[in-house]
């Protein structure tokens, strides 16, 4: 398989309302050579049809394997020198996006991977890079010897050489969906390489598509245990311990109180959403706790 500049890798799941327009911006782009691989994670509202036509190549799963796993099974068919990681709900912006992405990577030999500026709808920037992890200051882990000043980036979009996704093994299939990005970021980091920021290329994105219509309890209940894998693996047991008496405590009162506000509030309100997802991180804390 000849190797091209960048890979694009999109994983899938029920995308059919944004997976074309995605993969459109990327096929109008210039100056650079690419590839797009679409990696499907047994997608049922349509997704697949949206894609005829399109130049990529389709990896379809017969179950969802969650964020992580898809993304390592592109790169298996993957060529490029680059990998960039895309969101279905994001869209490049502009037609010289990809070329600006390797201009800057091969101009920062020290980054071993990147993110790019993310916009929201209404074109406003959603975040910046992370300095610090999840709960960092509270543990005992001293991570200011970690080069550079990125501790994480968002995995919407991001873009990371090619040998150190082989060496790192890629995404830690352990995470279904959440923190996934985090861990890859800080193992990258551990291999003594920094993350930058490509301010210079921006990405649309929607955010949370495939989530949307979940019930706020499954999505806050994912993202919880995301986050506990990456306690586990990263932070002392007694550490970890800590943060998950400290989110019971949290979790207990603002469950009760948004709770009682609901009452007396519309069906699926802004206050039975912030119950449901209190409810969700109660629960979840209370299993891992008591499975110590």
């Amino acid at each position: 398989m000849p190797a091209v500049d960048i890979s694009i890798i999109i994983v899938t799941f029920n995308s059919a309302d944004c997976i074309a327009a995605c993969v459109e911006s990327i096929l109008a782009q210039v100056g650079v050579s690419f590839e797009v691989i679409v990696v499907d994670n047994a997608s049922a509202d349509g997704t697949l049809a949206r894609l005829k036509g399109l130049s990529c190549r389709l990896i379809p799963n017969a179950e969802n394997l969650g964020f992580g796993r898809g993304n390592n099974l592109g790169f298996a068919s993957s060529s490029g020198r680059y990998i960039h990681l895309l969101n279905p709900d994001a869209k490049l912006a502009a037609k010289n996006s990809l070329a600006e992405i390797c201009r800057c990577m091969d101009a920062h030999p020290r980054w071993g991977m990147a993110g790019t500026m993310l916009l929201s709808a209404d074109g406003q920037i959603q975040g910046h890079p992370a300095t610090e992890y999840p709960g960092a200051r509270h543990v005992h882990r001293d991570f200011s010897k970690l080069p550079g000043d990125i501790a994480w980036i968002m995995g919407a979009s991001m873009i990371i050489r090619r040998e150190l996704y082989a060496k790192l093994g890629g995404f830690d299939p352990g995470f279904f969906l959440y923190s996934e990005e985090t861990d890859l970021c800080l193992r990258l980091r551990e291999l003594g390489f920094e993350i930058g920021y490509i301010s210079e290329v921006a990405v649309s994105h929607i955010g949370g598509a495939s989530e949307d219509l979940r019930d706020p309890y499954d999505v806050s209940a994912r993202k919880l245990k995301g986050l506990l894998r990456f306690r586990r693996k990263h932070y002392s047991p007694a550490d970890c311990v800590f943060l998950a008496r400290r989110d019971l405590r949290r979790a207990h009162w603002r469950m009760f109180w948004n709770g009682l506000l609901a009452r007396f509030q519309p069906p699926r309100s802004r206050a039975w959403q912030k119950h449901r997802q209190y409810r969700a991180i109660w629960d979840v804390t209370r299993e891992h706790l008591a499975g110590r």
